[in-house]
C-alpha cells in the first residue's frame, strides 16, 4: 500500500478499456507538444515512448501486476500492430502517423503486452451474459465485464474506463448484488469503475506523475469532450455527464500540483541534508 496516499489502488485488480489508453495517448500528446515539434517522426516516437513506459510503470505499480483486459479488446481496439486498431483510429493525424514507424509499433506492442495481461473470453460465455443486461453495450465492453466479474469473486476489481454506457451497466450490477450465469450465483459486490481523470489522479497523488502530466491529462480530457461535442459525436446529456466528473478535477487541479511540489520540495531538501522521515540523521 502507497504511504503517500491512503486512498491507493494497489493490491486492487485492474481492467483495463480502451478508452481509458486513448486518454493516456491524449495526456502524452499534449505535454509533449512543445518537445516535438517540427521533430522527425523516428524522435517524436521516442519521446513519446519514454512518457508511456513511465506511466505504465506507474500504473504496474498501482496495480501491482493485476492488471487485465479481454482478448476481444486487445485484438480488436488496442492491437497497435493492425491498422484497424480503434486506438489507431482514435488520433490518425498523431498516433497512427507514430505507429507507421515499426520500431516505434514494435516497442509500444511490447510495452503494452508487458503490463497487461490478456485474457480469453469464451464467446458463448459472453453472449448468455449479454442477454441478462439491460444496457445495449457491445461484445467487448460486455466482455470486460464478465472478466472483471469472474475476478472480483475473490477481491475487488475495478474497470478503468470512460465509457458511460458501459459505467451504467457496472453500476447496476453492483447494486444487483449477484448474476446466475449457468447456473452459477457470481457476486457483483466487489465490482467497480473508476474514470480515467480520477485513476490518474490517484497516481498524481502518489507521486508517481508529474505536475505537468497531470495538468496536460485533464486538460486534454477537456478538449476531447468539447471536440466531440462540438462534431456532434456525443450528445449534451453525455457531454454534460463527462462535465459532472471533470468539474472537480479542474477545481483541484492546481490544489493537487502546489501539495505535489510541495512535497518533492521537502522530499528533496531531506535528501540534501540527510534527513529521514522521522526527523534523525
Amino acid at each position: 500500500m502507497c504511504d503517500k496516499n491512503p486512498d491507493c489502488l494497489n493490491s486492487k485488480i485492474l481492467v483495463l478499456n480502451t478508452n481509458f489508453l486513448a486518454q493516456i495517448n491524449r495526456a502524452v500528446k499534449q505535454e509533449i507538444a512543445s518537445y516535438v515539434l517540427g521533430k522527425p517522426l523516428n524522435e517524436q516516437g521516442i519521446f513519446f515512448l519514454e512518457k508511456i513506459q513511465d506511466i505504465f510503470n506507474s500504473i504496474r505499480h498501482c496495480g501491482d501486476d493485476l492488471i487485465f483486459t479481454s482478448d476481444k479488446v486487445f485484438n480488436d481496439e488496442i492491437d497497435v500492430t493492425k491498422l484497424g486498431s480503434a486506438l489507431r483510429r482514435e488520433d490518425m493525424s498523431f498516433f497512427d502517423r507514430l505507429c507507421m514507424e515499426n520500431e516505434f509499433i514494435i516497442s509500444l506492442s511490447s510495452t503494452y503486452q508487458n503490463i497487461i495481461n490478456i485474457e480469453p473470453m469464451e464467446e458463448e460465455e459472453v453472449e448468455i451474459f449479454r442477454r441478462l443486461l439491460s444496457e445495449d453495450i457491445g461484445y467487448a465492453d460486455i466482455s470486460l465485464i464478465l472478466l472483471a466479474i469472474k475476478f472480483s469473486q475473490d477481491s475487488e476489481v475495478i474497470i478503468i474506463t470512460d465509457d458511460i454506457a458501459l459505467r451504467n451497466a457496472i453500476k447496476n450490477l453492483n447494486k444487483a448484488r449477484v448474476v446466475a450465469i449457468r447456473g452459477e450465483n457470481l457476486s457483483t459486490e466487489h465490482l467497480y469503475y473508476m474514470c480515467s481523470l480520477h485513476f490518474l489522479r490517484n497516481l498524481h497523488s502518489c507521486c508517481e506523475m508529474s505536475n505537468s502530466l497531470w495538468m496536460s491529462t485533464v486538460w486534454s480530457f477537456v478538449q476531447h469532450q468539447q471536440k466531440r461535442y462540438d462534431e456532434g459525436k456525443i450528445s449534451e446529456e453525455i457531454y454534460n455527464e463527462h462535465n459532472q466528473y471533470v468539474g472537480p478535477c479542474l477545481a483541484q487541479l492546481r490544489i493537487d500540483c502546489d501539495a505535489k511540489k510541495k512535497r518533492e520540495e521537502i522530499e528533496q531538501f531531506s535528501k540534501m541534508f540527510g534527513v529521514n522521515d522521522e526527523g534523525q540523521n
